[in-house]
């Protein structure tokens, strides 16, 4: 394998396992600090598309598995897993049409960098809900982001995608053209048979007012909580956030119920967060409700999860119950054998319809998600272990799970991240684009994607 062939076509660079540096490379391209034990042979830096479509034609002439990166951020480190990486870091160019309220954005455009983007011009986009984390794997597997019950899973706001193929070939698939590309790149997420470099995104105009209000309460008012959020919520507009954050405490976990509302104006908010107030259990403590423009949500969200901790990462979507799937959690919570753990409860009553227009094709009205998040490799198997114990406690109660917050290394895992007709479609697919198998998938997706 003549890898300075490729180095002499790349306007980018290429890393071999052979030199001394690569295994650090290696490592700091996934975000989690637990690291995957299987390392690339080559990780391409690409600089542009072309780099991605040189890359992967020297792949599939010498035999090579493929897999893109964009931040490393899903939890199980599958961006780096393949024979050859090819990281996307560098292609973040971001193009604003402020009259049409459109974008253009590359894989490493981040969350945090998008949002103060269209701040200035007034505009917005059902971004993630952490700032670092990019484009690039949040938009493929769905985008499940801020006022997505109003403004939709964000992977319904793309109108177009560029990809490099298979066959190194470069194209604009839409609903129109290349529209099977198209139906795949939203909500495949790593089951995806191409390597997307750009997104064309619709927009919003900017919510003026959004305020937080949060309310803090022991483990003891869950159904309570719960009761509270399910009358509210079916009231409530589209533009309500309701998420019950669990943590562990020293006297048992506690709940952080936090109401973010995305209007238009301030009054339009207060009188929001007045409706929401009424029949509230007495809380431990109440803060706000307060201003909480896109940055502040970032600064708020992002110290939950601290870079260089160890990660293990679970989710799981349900039409049941509201106070069905709180109480499981904090029972599961009371467990937790590290106190960074954490788990979130989302309620969507009033969500708004979701396309049956892409592979994504698993959601429901809650969505709830479990952090195990610990320091120690010794520590692995304990927390591991209590995460799959949550989950199978939930799992009697859901429909599926979210790709981009899923334990992808469990091998007997029974929450699905795809529909049947979806994983049956893509897998049609699969053949016929990448009949040679080279992007890179472990036997998961016929556990996590089948019926």
């Amino acid at each position: 394998m003549h890898t300075e062939i490729l180095q002499n076509r790349l306007r980018g660079a290429l890393i071999t396992s052979l030199e001394p540096r690569h295994a650090a490379e290696s490592d700091a391209l996934i975000w989690n600090g637990r690291k995957p034990a299987r390392r690339a042979r080559l990780i391409v830096r690409a600089a542009c598309a072309e780099d991605v479509a040189e890359a992967i034609r020297f792949a599939a002439g010498n035999g090579l598995t493929v897999s893109p990166r964009g931040g490393g951020h899903q939890f199980t480190g599958i961006a780096a897993q393949a024979d050859m990486v090819i990281d996307l870091g560098a292609l973040d160019g971001l193009t604003l049409d402020v009259g049409r309220r459109t974008a253009r954005v590359e894989p490493a455009v981040t969350n945090l960098r998008m949002a103060a983007a269209l701040e200035r011009h007034g505009l917005a986009f059902p971004l993630g809900h952490c700032g670092s984390v990019p484009m690039s794997g949040y938009l493929l597997g769905g985008g499940v982001g801020w006022n997505s019950a109003e403004w939709g899973f964000a992977c319904f706001s793309v109108t177009a995608v560029e990809v490099v193929l298979a066959d190194g070939s470069l194209v604009t698939a839409n609903a129109t053209d290349h529209a099977e590309v198209y139906w795949a790149a939203r909500g495949a997420g790593p089951d995806f048979f191409g390597v997307v470099t750009a997104y064309h995104l619709t927009l919003q105009p900017a919510r003026r007012a959004i305020t937080t209000a949060i309310r803090v309460y022991p483990a003891s008012a869950a159904l309570a909580v719960a009761h509270w959020a399910e009358t509210v919520m079916a009231k409530a507009p589209a533009s309500v956030e309701f998420t019950t954050k669990v943590t562990p405490g020293p006297d048992g976990p506690v709940l952080a119920a936090i109401a973010t509302v995305f209007a238009g104006t301030e009054a339009e908010a207060g009188t929001i967060h007045a409706a929401l107030a009424v029949g509230a259990p007495e809380a431990l403590q109440v803060i706000g409700p307060m201003p909480a423009p896109f940055a502040a949500l970032y600064e708020a969200s992002d110290p939950s999860m601290p870079k260089g901790r160890r990660y293990a990462v679970d989710s799981a979507w349900s039409e049941a119950g509201y106070g069905e799937i709180l109480g499981r959690i904090v029972k599961t919570m009371a467990q937790a054998p590290s106190g960074d753990s954490m788990a979130l409860a989302v309620l969507r009553s009033n969500a708004v319809t979701t396309p049956e227009t892409a592979a994504f094709s698993r959601h429901g009205r809650v969505f709830g998600a479990l952090y195990a998040i610990w320091a120690d490799e010794e520590d692995d198997a304990e927390n591991t272990g209590w995460l799959r114990a949550g989950i199978d406690r939930l799992t009697p109660l859901c429909t599926g799970a979210y790709v981009g917050e899923a334990d992808l290394d469990r091998p007997d895992r029974a929450l699905r991240t795809l529909s049947a007709e979806a994983a049956e479609r893509l897998a049609i697919l699969r053949r016929r684009y990448d009949p040679a198998g080279l992007f890179h998938r472990r036997s998961w997706p016929a556990a996590v994607a089948a019926e």
